[in-house]
């Protein structure tokens, strides 16, 4: 009888499906960590001259890398394609100025803060300061699929999307919007080396930036805890 129940027990775990197994990645230390990032936003990850991709974001997935004690690889993705390869499985952390919320917590997990920051515009400092009860009247350009995109939309704006933010800031010099709303970050260097031709505008959110991390590697969302905790959220 024991031995009937033993056997039965086995039969159940067999039956279980992949939730009760460990991810064939997290055994293997062999296997690069894969870092999905879209590289058009300087100062946080971006194309050096020789086209090599960089900047804040880059480097803190190299700290996550060698906490986990893997060999870091970057590819280069459109914003939206970054989550649902979390979620299929084919990279492991997604760093982007990914803004943490609620909704993008069921398809990933998201490590600590490792920076706050918000939204803001982005205008030409010629013109009149861009306020959130008058972006009904304005066209103002957005990346798509972005936290900012919603926003605008929940406030009564029907923006103009762009694939890249540097598309929108072009559209910006064309005069065809009359602001870009984005995260600050990167807007901020954009207004610094524009010689006076830019400026930005109070942050109208408040966010904080997460690494997004495949919810089968929780060794890597623990290497990402610890990364950060090391270096202090900024």
């Amino acid at each position: 009888m024991r031995t009937l129940w033993a056997l039965a027990i086995v039969a159940l775990a067999g039956c279980s499906g992949s939730e009760g197994r460990v991810d064939p990645r997290i055994a293997d230390k062999s296997r690069p960590l894969v870092m999905l990032t879209h590289p058009t936003e300087p100062p946080c990850s971006y194309r050096s001259e020789s086209g090599e991709i960089i900047g804040s974001d880059v480097d803190l997935a190299r700290r996550i890398a060698a906490k986990a004690g893997r060999e870091l690889v970057v590819e280069a993705v459109e914003f939206s394609d970054i989550l649902p390869r979390l979620k299929a499985g084919t990279a492991d952390i997604g760093i982007s100025t990914i803004t943490i919320t609620e909704a993008r917590k069921r398809d990933v997990d998201f490590s600590i803060p490792y920076a706050f920051g918000g939204a803001c515009f982005l205008y030409r400092s010629a013109d009149p300061r861009p306020r959130l009860s008058h972006i009904a009247m304005l066209n103002i350009g957005v990346e798509s699929d972005t936290v900012q995109d919603i926003f605008l939309c929940r406030h009564g704006c029907d923006p103009l999307r762009f694939v890249h933010l540097e598309e929108a800031v072009d559209a910006l010099d064309r005069k065809v919007v009359d602001a870009v709303f984005f995260d600050d970050m990167p807007l901020k260097a954009l207004a610094e080396k524009s010689g006076g031709r830019y400026a930005v505008s109070p942050l109208a959110t408040r966010d904080g930036y997460g690494v997004a991390v495949d919810k089968r590697r929780p060794d890597v969302l623990a290497a990402a805890n610890a990364a950060i905790a090391e270096g202090g959220a900024k």
